[in-house]
């Protein structure tokens, strides 16, 4: 397995907090209160851990007066003019990139919070929000019962322009979590051949994730047979339940997403079980074309919206209509879905050292092709991260 790169400095977290506080004040913020979720998820992990390297592993469970509330969850109270305080609900480590006496732990984890906000003058005057999706209504409103004189204003785009531009440690780690991804999707293809279940591929790609430190995040998986009998095979809960078994003349595509020392990996793949047919190579073939259309419209000064229009334009002028659950050509990567949005109406400039993901998924007459790459933006033009084997035919 490829060397693992070095993890983020206490500093440079140090300087996200101080770059955080700085936006929270020229915004007219007395403050932020940062919410992230745990529990096991790797989903709306990012925001506290992108300003403390803090996730909890600690389940959802629900709240028990006067024993527990807000299990799962994690809260940095973020002053403009005073220490943050990290709410943790697990014994704290080292690996906390704060330090020790500002971090409290507790099973009580919203009254914790309720304190430190108002430990630290956070409890009137306008306060930012970060991570509302996060936090249930009735946790919120328990927030918003105890401190009745804050003016909540929502700042989640404040932790989202931060987090759009990469570090150089940051894109290491993206470099590092992308190859890991390749490694795994190349062992799920390889194991795609006749008689194998979507169980057996996603199986075999385990095998590489998991010693690798990395947690697969989900697995979009579909095969199935074009022309005058389509036969379309998939699962939702889970992805890979299927029992049906891969057949010669099929298509198989994978999409997977997953998580290594904290960042994200997506890549996407297809192939013909056994002999590629016409039809199948030119649904995969058109795929690459859109992704690579997309990257090369690629460069710092172009919009997010001008890139898609260069890989949904190619589409069109293949012959494909654009359709599916996933109307864009990709979206930022890091601790999460970062912004941009690759997608008509995202006018966010396009600036070195975002990570991009590039995906389409092209359905047409019973067949599927589906094709994905990661890139670092430079100064000088895309870079792709992403190194698995692209063709199988």
């Amino acid at each position: 397995m490829m060397e693992t790169p070095p993890g983020i400095s206490r500093g440079e977290f140090e300087d996200r907090r101080r770059r955080a506080a700085q936006s929270a004040r020229e915004e007219g913020l007395r403050g932020l209160l940062v919410c992230s979720r745990g529990g096991g998820t790797v989903d709306r992990y990012g925001d506290v851990k992108y300003l403390s390297d803090f996730y909890t592993p600690f389940p959802y469970i629900p709240d028990l007066a006067g024993n527990w509330s807000g299990r799962a969850h994690t809260f940095l109270v973020l002053p403009v003019d005073d220490d943050p305080i990290l709410i943790v609900d697990v014994p704290p480590d080292e690996t906390i990139a704060l330090a020790p006496e500002r971090i409290v732990y507790g099973d009580l984890v919203i009254e914790n919070a309720v304190d430190a906000l108002r430990r630290t003058g956070l409890d009137r005057g306008a306060v930012g929000i970060v991570g509302r999706d996060v936090l249930s209504i009735s946790a919120f409103q328990k927030i918003e019962n105890a401190v009745p004189s804050v003016e909540w204003r929502d700042a989640q785009h404040i932790l989202a322009r931060l987090r759009a531009i990469k570090s150089p440690a940051e894109i290491g780690l993206i470099r590092h979590s992308a190859r890991i991804g390749s490694r795994m999707i190349e062992a799920m293809m390889e194991a795609a051949v006749p008689g194998a279940t979507h169980g057996d591929i996603v199986a075999a790609g385990q095998q590489v994730l998991v010693p690798a430190g990395g947690i697969l995040y989900n697995s979009f998986m579909a095969s199935g047979r074009g022309g005058a009998e389509p036969l379309f095979v998939k699962s939702n809960f889970p992805t890979w339940a299927s029992p049906a078994p891969l057949g010669e003349g099929q298509w198989l595509r994978l999409g997977i997403s997953g998580v290594v020392q904290g960042y994200y990996f997506d890549v996407s793949r297809s192939k013909a079980i056994g002999p590629p047919t016409n039809q199948q190579i030119d649904l995969f073939e058109a795929a690459i074309e859109c992704v690579h259309a997309g990257i090369a419209a690629c460069h710092v000064g172009s919009t997010a919206e001008q890139v898609a229009k260069a890989g949904l334009d190619k589409q069109k002028s293949l012959g494909y209509e654009i359709k599916g659950v996933f109307s864009g050509l990709g979206h930022g990567i890091g601790l999460g879905w970062d912004i941009p949005w690759l997608a008509p109406g995202d006018d966010l400039e396009i600036q070195a050292n975002m990570a991009l993901n590039f995906e389409r998924t092209i359905r047409h007459d019973g067949f599927v092709g589906d094709f994905e790459e990661t890139v670092v933006v430079t100064p000088e033009g895309p870079e792709t991260l992403t190194d698995a084997k692209i063709r199988y035919w």
